[in-house]
C-alpha cells in the first residue's frame, strides 16, 4: 500500500468514543449488506458490490481476482462514488483470491483523495495475503489498531476488529521486524498475490 501521512486508517483514528461506537453499529450493517450482494454473485471472477447507508456511509465489497481490469473497473466504481460525496468509505476486502500492485496502488489513491475532501477511509476483510502485500507503514497502522480495540476491549471495538482482520494477526509477520524481513525474502517479490 502506499504510505503517506494520511495513509490507511489515519483518517479512522482520531474521532471521539462515543461517535466512534454509533459510527461502527451503522457502519456494520452497511458492510453486511454489501457482502451479502457479493455473496448472491459468488460464481463470477470478479465481484464489486456496494451499500449505501443515508448520504454518507458506503461499504463496498470486492472478491475474486482482482486483475488489471478488475482494478479499472473497480476505479470506475469509487470514482462515481466519491463523486455522488460519499464521506465515509469502507472496502471489505475478505473474499478477494488474488490481486497484483493495481489493488493496493488504486486503494492508496482512494484514500489520499477521501481524506482530502475531509472524508474517512477504511479497509475490512484483511486476510493474511492481504496483509503480506501492505507496505511497512500500513501495515503498523493495521496492527497499532487491531491492539487498540483490544485495550479499550469495549464489544463494539472488539466486533470491529475482528471484520476489519477476520483471521488475526497471528500469521503476520511485524512490520519493521526479522520475521517480517525473512517471509519477504523466503515468499519473494511482493508482487502479485
Amino acid at each position: 500500500m502506499v504510505a503517506t501521512d494520511n495513509a490507511i486508517f489515519r483518517s479512522a483514528e482520531a474521532r471521539p468514543d462515543s461517535w466512534r461506537q454509533a459510527e461502527l453499529v451503522e457502519l456494520d450493517h452497511t458492510l453486511r449488506s454489501a457482502i451479502m450482494s457479493t455473496r448472491a454473485e459468488a460464481n463470477r471472477p470478479v465481484m464489486i458490490a456496494s451499500a449505501q447507508r443515508g448520504d454518507q456511509y458506503t461499504a463496498v465489497a470486492l472478491g475474486g481476482q482482482v486483475d488489471r481490469r478488475a482494478v479499472h473497473a473497480l476505479t470506475a466504481h469509487l470514482r462515481g462514488l466519491l463523486d455522488a460525496g460519499t464521506s465515509h468509505l469502507v472496502i471489505d476486502l475478505s473474499h478477494v483470491k488474488g490481486f497484483g500492485r493495481g489493488l493496493p496502488n488504486l486503494l492508496g489513491r482512494v484514500e489520499a483523495r477521501t481524506v482530502a475532501y475531509g472524508g474517512v477511509f477504511e479497509l475490512t476483510g484483511l486476510t493474511p495475503r492481504i496483509l503480506y502485500a501492505m507496505d511497512d507503514d500500513p501495515l503498523a497502522r493495521v496492527f497499532a489498531l487491531y491492539r487498540a480495540a483490544f485495550d479499550e476491549a469495549s464489544p463494539h471495538e472488539l466486533a470491529w476488529a475482528s471484520v476489519r482482520c477476520p483471521e488475526g494477526l497471528d500469521e503476520v509477520a511485524e512490520p519493521r521486524t526479522p520475521a517480517r524481513h525473512r517471509s519477504i525474502i523466503d515468499m519473494g517479490t511482493r508482487g502479485a498475490v
